[in-house]
């Protein structure tokens, strides 16, 4: 019996699925250099640290690989047969499960670090929490449900809730932490310290922006699934979602190493230039001293300030 013939459509199938693949490997690889700049950078961080960011690693690497083999089974062995391309295979794990493991992981731990900076942010954090276990128990619900139901067509009616719950959630939780976050950190500024001015701004900038990619590709999933159905658009921004969780996390850790230089640079500017202002001010309290004194100490007096401001533009 041959194979049914190809859908006039078949773009629409086959290119989010493409897409969302290759830009979800591309995010992996950021993901294993920010791994490898945290592994360098921070030996000495807690262990639960540590523990969190390789858990996150090991989980992202296990999504990419998941996503090789869905690639290989579509577009590779099942190459040109429309019955493979309907075959679930494996993303029902490594997309909504693991997708969803990996925005739980990195709303708790948004949630701890809320909590550490106010205590009364506690209802909003148990909100969040709440949000990131819904998405845990919808994403275990949509990976058992979809790998019995073999392919995508009989898998698609049954799974709407759970994608709903997933997406929703996440999007809901990452707006609370955004802009509870904005909000403490822009309290906490004061004009009167330019460099933790700087670190609040960059960490709320870093907030932010993570907060708000995810959010937004949450909301287009659920928009794409809804808006148009019979496709596959919707699969792109949800192949990519796990992958900026990780990176956010790495990212905001990450952000520490980048602010402890900035400051340490800036810390030195300041201090080289206090230098040189004093090994001035110095030189010229001995020439005004060996001016009152005697003539014929003037020259030599001269020459010490100039060394003395050499040695100030030197430190």
């Amino acid at each position: 019996m041959s194979a049914p013939p190809l859908p006039p459509n078949i773009a629409k199938l086959t290119a989010p699925l493409i897409i969302g693949e290759l830009l979800g490997t591309y995010l992996f690889g950021i993901l294993t250099v920010q791994f490898y700049l945290y592994h360098l950078s921070f030996p000495r961080d807690p262990k639960y640290i540590k523990y969190l960011v390789y858990s996150v690693f090991v989980l992202d690497l296990a999504s990419t690989v998941m996503c090789f083999a869905d690639s290989y089974h579509w577009f590779a062995s099942g190459y040109g047969n429309l019955a493979a391309l309907n075959d679930i295979w494996l993303s029902a794990f490594d997309t909504p499960m693991i997708g969803a493991f990996l925005a739980a992981i990195v709303q708790c731990f948004y949630c701890y670090r809320l909590w550490t900076l106010n205590k009364y942010t506690l209802p909003i954090c148990i909100l969040v929490v709440m949000a990131a276990i819904a998405q845990v128990i919808a994403g275990i619900y949509g990976a058992v449900v979809g790998h019995l139901a073999v392919t995508f067509a009989a898998a698609g009616p049954k799974v709407l809730s759970a994608t709903y719950v997933v997406n929703i959630g996440a999007a809901g939780a990452d707006a609370l932490i955004a802009v509870t976050m904005t909000i403490l950190l822009t309290r906490s500024r004061t004009k009167a310290h330019a460099q933790t001015d700087f670190i609040v701004r960059r960490i709320i900038n870093l907030t932010v922006e993570t907060n708000l990619l995810s959010s937004t590709l949450a909301v287009l999933t659920v928009i794409l699934l809804v808006g148009v159905p019979g496709t596959n658009y919707f699969t792109a921004p949800s192949i990519m979602l796990g992958k900026i969780y990780s990176n956010s996390l790495l990212l905001m850790l990450n952000n520490r190493k980048f602010v402890s230089d900035h400051v340490a640079s800036t810390t030195g500017s300041d201090s080289t230039g206090r230098t040189l202002r004093m090994s001035k001010f110095r030189a010229a309290s001995r020439n005004v001293e060996s001016t009152n004194q005697d003539i014929s100490f003037h020259a030599p007096s001269m020459e010490t300030s100039t060394m003395v401001s050499k040695r100030g533009e030197l430190v």
